[in-house]
């Protein structure tokens, strides 16, 4: 699932930086592997939908967590979901993360597939074909499409033709792309506490303005920060990964639709 390496010491390591983003195909040459910089767009922002059952409302779609999902309230070509981004943004990718609310389906059944339609907008009157699923024959329970050529959308709009469980459900529809403001400050405040448990490590630092979430970084040397733990809206840490007799160097930096903000400074811990 991930790219996995040997360095100049053979130490073998594995690359999950951003590895639920959307990364380049191991065919792609000089780039193999490699997170492509396409930011999450859609996080968090407002959606409205056709309808929806009690506490499962369309803002669960939006807040990249599998354990909360929409459902629609019926599973018929009359359900859809609109996203506003907020502004324009150039957008790369898509994707649709089906939920198996209530379906009762297990092991490989034939004959499943899931149709379709996505759109995008500048002004939310007049909308331009993205992803077109309508003719489809694929089961896609967590369908990535990558458009063809970047386009200029504020709206994203999601169109249901058919889906094969029995409600319609969908747990994250995925908005990947480049914003247009300016990338989160550097970091302040980080700490990292280890523990008397060496095992495990507190570590917190000051909340960033305009920032959706944190990457922490670590590893067993300055240039061996191959391990990264990605945090959305806290400000802290807990971690219980780590080995009793090592010492680890630490760094952090902060990331929004917009980009990457600068690392922070190297931090050894003993």
């Amino acid at each position: 699932m991930f790219p996995t390496y040997f360095d100049t010491d053979d130490l073998m390591y594995c690359d999950t930086y951003f590895g639920d983003y959307p990364h380049y195909a191991p065919d792609v040459p000089r780039k193999s592997g490699d997170f492509a910089g396409w930011m999450l767009l859609s996080y968090r922002k407002p959606v409205q939908a056709s309808s929806a059952l009690a506490e499962h409302g369309p803002e669960n779609l939006v807040d990249e967590n599998i354990k909360t999902f929409w459902v629609a309230e019926k599973n018929d070509d009359r359900q859809w979901i609109s996203i506003d981004l907020g502004k324009p943004d150039t957008v790369f990718a898509v994707q649709i993360n089906y939920n198996d609310f209530h379906s009762d389906m297990y092991g490989r059944i034939p004959g499943l597939y899931h149709r379709y339609l996505i759109s995008g907008s500048k002004d939310g009157e007049h909308w331009e074909v993205l992803a077109d699923r309508q003719n489809s024959f694929r089961d896609t329970p967590h369908d990535y499409v990558e458009l063809t050529s970047p386009t200029t959308a504020r709206y994203i709009r999601f169109e249901n033709i058919h889906c094969p469980t029995p409600f319609l459900s969908i747990s994250g529809l995925r908005i990947f792309g480049k914003g247009r403001g300016i990338k989160p400050a550097g970091v302040h405040g980080f700490s990292v506490d280890r523990h008397e448990d060496r095992r495990d490590a507190a570590i917190s630092w000051d909340p960033v303005p305009e920032a959706q979430g944190y990457n922490v970084l670590w590893g067993i040397a300055p240039d061996k920060l191959y391990h990264s733990w990605l945090v959305y809206d806290e400000s802290k840490l807990e971690m219980r990964c780590l080995n009793r007799d090592q010492s680890y160097y630490f760094s952090i930096e902060a990331f929004n639709e917009n980009g990457v903000g600068e690392r922070h400074s190297i931090k050894n811990v003993e």
